[in-house]
């Protein structure tokens, strides 16, 4: 018995001899971004990472440490050059910032070669993503079911599941008005019934907690493709699965932020919106719900903004052009 005790405090010394040389080899660039809390924030930094050093041609995170103020400005330019929104941009700013400025308090660099520069100009007053007509969305909701019943007088039809899936998808960014990121994380145990009402768990920004109530018109589209996927009943298992060609479902792996882009985009481009994202669904939640009578403060609190000012930022009942003063102009 003494043998084998000593035996298996052995190995475990020999493990953890073998942990310590493997943190001790981790870079400052992989602890930096390993300190945030969010993984969200995460993925977010550590794609504005790799960006920037696609742009550089940078094959190793240590190769940035001789950047300049220089190569900062040039890949602003180049991301500015590309069309992405000023917005975007300076996530991408402040990523690089947020790096330089751990490398620097460690002392491994002088300068924080970002620090300083000038941030674009967004626009403080409103959220950039399209509001929808009532008409348009409801197109949008209809779509996959009317796709599914044309592809299948086709060769290629769409499987009943991937149909109902994509419904549900689509009506829950339309009565819930979430985050694209918060679709993705949602997982079976997080829609549940609370004194009568049925509600959602989402995971905000920073991992906050959100509870919101579901509307009966979300209830029946997500219930129908609950029922036909088959997993109600494991609870860890993402809301939301991928279906692979033969219709099996991976049932760990969640659909992505580019999958989700994709279901959008094809039943967009199959109703004929153009210029729209998943966000644009959450400007349209805000707006429509404002104009039937719901209270700001009661809108801040189903969308999850910390300020008031946010929610107002995605308010567009001023901006109805039927209304405008240039139809009252005429020669």
């Amino acid at each position: 018995m003494k043998n084998e005790i000593l035996r298996l405090k052995n190995t475990i010394a020999v493990k953890n001899a073998e942990n310590v040389r493997k943190l001790a080899n981790v870079s400052e660039e992989e602890i930096w971004l390993a300190d945030f809390d969010s993984a969200r924030s995460r993925e977010t930094y550590q794609k504005a990472v790799q960006q920037f050093m696609v742009f550089l041609g940078a094959e190793k995170p240590e190769e940035l440490r001789s950047v300049t103020s220089t190569h900062v400005i040039a890949f602003k330019r180049s991301l500015s050059e590309r069309g992405m929104k000023p917005r975007t941009i300076n996530n991408r700013m402040s990523a690089i910032s947020s790096l330089f400025s751990h490398l620097t308090d460690k002392q491994i660099v002088k300068h924080n070669p970002a620090k300083g520069l000038r941030r674009l100009k967004v626009n403080q007053q409103r959220v950039e993503s399209k509001v929808m007509s009532p008409d348009q969305m409801r197109a949008l909701l209809d779509a996959p079911l009317i796709y599914n019943d044309k592809r299948k007088k086709g060769q290629h039809p769409l499987s009943d599941l991937q149909a109902l899936r994509d419904r549900a998808v689509l009506h829950v960014f339309a009565y819930t008005g979430c985050r694209i990121s918060e679709l993705c994380t949602l997982k079976v145990e997080e829609y549940f019934s609370e004194a009568n009402f049925k509600v959602m768990d989402f995971t905000l920004k920073g991992g906050k907690r959100h509870r919101v109530a579901v509307s009966h018109l979300l209830q029946g589209p997500l219930d129908e493709y609950i029922q036909l996927s088959g997993h109600r009943d494991k609870s860890e298992s993402p809301l939301f699965l991928p279906i692979r060609k033969d219709e099996n479902r991976e049932e760990n792996k969640p659909l992505t932020k580019q999958a989700i882009d994709r279901i959008w985009d094809k039943y967009t481009r199959h109703v004929g919106i153009e210029g729209t994202s998943p966000h644009s669904a959450r400007t349209t939640f805000v707006t429509v719900g404002l104009e039937h009578g719901a209270k700001i403060e009661e809108m801040q609190r189903t969308v999850g903004h910390s300020q008031i000012k946010t929610t107002q930022m995605y308010d567009r009942r001023s901006f109805k052009y039927e209304e405008s003063a240039s139809f009252k102009v005429w020669y």
